[in-house]
This record gives C-alpha cells, sequence and structure tokens, in this order.
C-alpha cells in the first residue's frame, strides 16, 4: 500500500530554539536538504476567506529551490493532523499558466507564503526547521505512512518532541498562527482585482 498519509506535527521556535534545535538536528540527524519555497495557498473555492483551515481541502501552487508543484492535501488541518497529499509537478516555465488554469476553476484567492526551511531526518522522522523571513521561526516533525499506522507514528512523534522539549500548538494557537501569516500587509491575495505578474515581481527570487 502506498505511504501518502502525512502525519504531521507542529509547533513554534523561539529564534534561540531555533538555533539550538538546528545544532542538535546538524549533530545526531541527517541533513536532507535546504527549502527556499515560495506558495501560493488557495481558500475553498469561489469563497474570499482566510479561514482556510476550516476546509478539508487544501491546495496549493508552490516553487521549491526553482521546482514547481501543485499540491493537493484532504483532511483536518491543525497542529497536529494526518491528511491525504497529492502532489504533481509544473513545468516552472508555466507557474503563471497554471494559476490561470487554477483560476478558472474558481480558486482564485488566498495567502501568499515565503520560506526557508531545513530538512533533516532524525530518528526516522522527518524534521522541517523553518523560517518566516519577518515574521518567525516553527517546526514541523512528519511521518509519511499508510492509514492503518495512524495512530504509531502519532505516539512515535509525541514520544520523540517531548524528548526534545518541544511543544506542538493545539488547534487554537495553530489556528491563530495561521491567521497572524495570513493577515501580514500583502500576503492576501484576491486575482479577480490583480495580476499575479505583479505578485511574482515581489518574490522573484523564488523563480
Amino acid at each position: 500500500m502506498t505511504n501518502n498519509i502525512e502525519v504531521e506535527h507542529r509547533g513554534l521556535l523561539t529564534k534561540e530554539k531555533f538555533n539550538s534545535l538546528r545544532k542538535l538536528l546538524e549533530k545526531e540527524g541527517k541533513f536532507i536538504k535546504e527549502k527556499d519555497r515560495f506558495s501560493v495557498i488557495y481558500s475553498p473555492r469561489g469563497k474570499e476567506t482566510l479561514r482556510i483551515h476550516r476546509s478539508p481541502i487544501d491546495l496549493r501552487l508552490r516553487i521549491t529551490n526553482k521546482k514547481s508543484e501543485l499540491v493537493l492535501k484532504h483532511g483536518k488541518w491543525s497542529g497536529s493532523d494526518a491528511r491525504k497529499e497529492f502532489s504533481f509537478p509544473v513545468d516552472s516555465a508555466k507557474f503563471g499558466e497554471m494559476i490561470e488554469f487554477i483560476k478558472i476553476l474558481g480558486f482564485y484567492y488566498g495567502v501568499l507564503q515565503a520560506t526557508k526551511t531545513h530538512v533533516y531526518m532524525y530518528k526516522n522522522i522527518e524534521f522541517a526547521i523553518v523560517q518566516v523571513p519577518g515574521f518567525g521561526y516553527y517546526f514541523e516533525a512528519e511521518i509519511l505512512t499508510e492509514k492503518k499506522s495512524i495512530k504509531s507514528a502519532n505516539i512515535k512523534i509525541m514520544l520523540i518532541l517531548k524528548e526534545l522539549g518541544l511543544t506542538v500548538l493545539n488547534d487554537k494557537d495553530f489556528y491563530k498562527l495561521l491567521e497572524d501569516l495570513s493577515n501580514r500587509p500583502g500576503f492576501r491575495f484576491n486575482l479577480k482585482k490583480e495580476n499575479f505578474l505583479d505578485i511574482k515581481k515581489r518574490f522573484i527570487d523564488y523563480f
């Protein structure tokens, strides 16, 4: 059976904790990659709302280290969740064309996100420590598994996070984090009122 259930736990980091966690993962884990990522995260089709987390449909177009993909995650979005993930590569030269295609399907409103991430494997868990320029830091601890193993994956992640002294966001705090990220000036978009080319100019380094 394909492992396409993403069991993921998230929490906030201070700058000091970000640095100390990174040092620990560098020493005791395995460095996988660094990711410079720009994401276009869509609200549910036809809805002009920033409460994206309230929909089980998480649709996003993103470019990571100059490589683009269309991603759909399905399921409850929270501080710790298990969601089914689908990913399809997109020609980066056609990123704008894909934006237009998705708009025709009824998705035109949402939130922009730009991040720098360091990814490590530590005790068979993928750790991503994320910097949001001008905002702050957080971590994601993930195991990719199948449906029958969701419970054991959650238990394993929680045990390791406890060892590391890391705290997972509860749903209320996670939703507040999303709202704080969404409410930053210039990070909402409405493609009925603006051109994506103007947005792209602001994040051209990612392309």
